[in-house]
């Protein structure tokens, strides 16, 4: 593999993130950003290490970068998309997807019209762990999967205000979706929902939603801008994972030989933890780095947990859930 040339947009705390993230293989470099904020650009840049701060998102495309990172999901997202898009500049974009229907469609027809590759930053899908528990739950280790409990929430409301926030569905089930049916193989086909406030005077900032995933399948998602706090249970025929804060729990009926941590067969429950698994997660930190699983897709020499088109796919769930919260009925994705 070549080392690609990466120009970002949006100079984020997960910008710079992701930019130390990268130094850790020799896939790609970050070798020019873009920001709107002058003096943001300027100390990103500098705190990054990264020789060209481009004037524009124009200049940025013009540097010869071999892809861009949208790292905000602001109004011009639509416009960079179709702009790299003409020249033919793959895009790898911090999600959600888009905060609405119509112009998510636009940028995966913009990137599909241009043959160009559009993948999607899912929170979770540069974790070894989960990566090792896809794997599991494919190998029929926990036997076939029968129901899904996903909770996400932040305290946003009290913090932002409700008036700068998307619907809970869509700002945090969408991701709880994409990881869901990324860890199950399942996309979700029916949805129903309820939303309530908590704090939030005017608009609802919290949910819960109920999913039929393919092959009968059922999920529950909450989530809220009201609460703190993060859990997925998957449960089996034949057994179940359950994760919390630091702690997993597992229960399999077969042996599974894996990168982070072995399950010897028979052995019931199994109780391990983030800090205990530490050394091995760091150790395999760089093999799931998204930019340099982005550039492996690009050449051909790996897959991508998210194109676009699954995060379209997603999307239409979590605002077929906003409208079965409206409606009071299920409603198709």
């Amino acid at each position: 593999m070549k080392v690609l040339r990466v120009g970002l947009s949006g100079c984020t705390a997960n910008a710079l993130a992701l930019v130390r993230a990268a130094h850790e293989h020799g896939h790609c470099r970050v070798v020019a950003a873009h920001d709107d904020d002058a003096a943001r650009l300027a100390r990103f840049c500098a705190d990054a290490g990264i020789g060209f701060a481009a004037p524009d998102f124009a200049a940025l495309l013009g540097s010869g970068v071999d892809f861009v990172v949208l790292t905000e999901g602001s109004e011009p997202r639509l416009a960079r998309v179709r702009s790299a898009a003409e020249q033919v500049v793959p895009v790898l974009l911090e999600g959600p997807l888009a905060g609405d229907l119509e112009t998510a469609t636009a940028i995966v027809a913009a990137t599909d019209a241009a043959e160009v590759q559009c993948g999607v930053l899912v929170p979770g899908q540069d974790d070894p762990l989960l990566e090792q528990l896809r794997r599991m739950i494919a190998a029929d280790w926990l036997g076939g999967v029968v129901a899904v409990q996903a909770l996400a929430g932040e305290p946003l409301a009290l913090r932002a205000g409700p008036a700068s926030l998307l619907p809970p569905f869509v700002q945090h089930t969408t991701h709880q979706l994409q990881l869901v049916s990324w860890l199950t193989g399942r996309a979700a086909v029916r949805v129903g929902a309820q939303l309530t406030r908590v704090i939030a005077p005017s608009e609802p900032d919290t949910g819960v939603a109920t999913a039929l995933l393919r092959g009968n399948v059922l999920a529950t998602f909450t989530a809220s801008h009201a609460f703190a706090g993060r859990g997925l249970a998957i449960h089996g025929t034949d057994g179940g994972v359950r994760i919390a804060d630091d702690r997993i729990w597992l229960r399999g009926r077969r042996e599974f030989r894996g990168q982070l941590f072995d399950y010897p067969a028979g052995l019931g429950e199994l109780v391990l933890s983030r800090s205990e698994l530490a050394p091995a997660l760091q150790a395999q930190a760089a093999a799931h780095e998204p930019l340099g699983r982005f550039c492996r897709w690009l050449e051909d020499c790996d897959d991508f947990p998210c194109p676009a088109e699954t995060a379209l796919a997603d999307l239409r769930a979590a605002l077929a859930m906003q409208r079965a919260a409206q409606s009071r009925r299920l409603e198709d994705v």
